[in-house]
């Protein structure tokens, strides 16, 4: 027997569209909050995370571990990103890391898959765990190659590999787990995300999210520097 045509980029993206809730219901959405905890088994330690987003391409990601004695965090505010914790300061982002930046801080990317990565390729199949599973293969602006798996059932993004430069230059790769998909009003967000990258695995589970609530500008830009301290 021939094997199945492999869809095209196109098709995936529309499945994946569907699958997430479809164009329509993200449209009604302009800001979502989440909150839920952060595992690190790799240094044995626990914490919450915090991610704000808001239409088109604002994010903030917040990170404390270990009662708060480690804060990190990671912004963009449609123009210019930051990130903070308390060994490296309060710095801009710039270069290749704000243009995979920019990129990563689409508000439904799952929605226009093709739009956000216009070099989407579809090219092949495999398992994710139980899960079959198309491939597909994308590059961002930053020099970032991103490999995704995209559920052959659901059409949802239920994994990706990525490979890319971090700010020293260094080529880091990275492998995420996107699990648990489940209704949030009409769309459809993952509960759990592994993340195993070469010198640390960490779980993120989404224990709440909120859709549509206010969410100021103001919280997405960077800190002003002398106030990395008492924040």
């Amino acid at each position: 027997m021939a094997e199945a045509k492999l869809p095209s980029a196109q098709e995936i993206s529309d499945k994946c569209a569907k699958g997430s809730g479809g164009k329509e219901a993200w449209a009604k959405l302009k800001t979502m909050a989440m909150t839920g905890t952060i595992d690190i088994p790799t240094y044995n330690v626990s914490g919450k995370v915090e991610i704000f987003a808001k239409r088109p391409n604002k994010i903030l990601r917040i990170s404390t571990i270990a009662d708060g004695q480690f804060v990190q965090k990671e912004g963009f505010d449609g123009q210019a990103g930051w990130e903070s914790d308390p060994q490296k300061g309060l710095r801009a982002i710039t270069g290749p890391q704000l243009e995979q930046l920019k990129v990563e801080s689409a508000f439904d990317t799952d929605v226009r898959l093709k739009e956000v990565y216009p070099d989407l390729k579809v090219t092949g199949r495999t398992k994710v765990g139980d899960r079959d599973a198309y491939v597909a293969v994308a590059t961002e602006p930053g020099g970032k190659t991103l490999t995704m798996y995209m559920d052959a059932q659901t059409g949802l993004r239920i994994g990706e590999d990525s490979e890319g430069p971090d700010e020293t230059g260094t080529v880091v790769k990275a492998n995420l787990l996107f699990e648990d998909y489940r209704a949030v009003g009409d769309i459809q967000i993952p509960h759990t995300i592994r993340i195993k990258a070469p010198n640390v695995a960490l779980t993120i589970t989404i224990q709440d999210v909120k859709l549509n609530e206010p969410v100021d500008d103001a919280k997405f830009a960077m800190p002003a520097a002398n106030a990395g301290t008492t924040q």
